[in-house]
């Protein structure tokens, strides 16, 4: 019989998740992963999720992070974009 595990992520932890599969998914179709570095390799996944998460967070400001004035002029900016002629 197998074991079960169940796991409570917050959302956060959830997309850090899935980006670091990604990732590992990656290393493993590109032949990178061996019996020997598959903790390394999954660890390496992990490393590499945060920091793009970390480095994603730096550059954009989330809706809750920006004042309503800038919050109004984003809206704005993107009303006119959404308005400009196609090419």
């Amino acid at each position: 019989m197998s074991e079960t595990f169940h796991f409570s992520l917050q959302p956060s932890e959830t997309i850090i998740f899935q980006v670091a599969a990604n990732i590992y998914a990656s290393y493993i179709a590109a032949g990178q992963v061996t019996d020997e570095n598959q903790v390394i390799k999954i660890k390496e996944a992990i490393t590499v999720s945060i920091s793009l998460a970390n480095y994603v967070q730096s550059i954009v400001e989330s809706d809750d992070q920006i004042s309503g004035r800038a919050r109004q002029h984003l809206s704005n900016t993107v009303r006119e974009e959404v308005n400009m002629p196609h090419v």
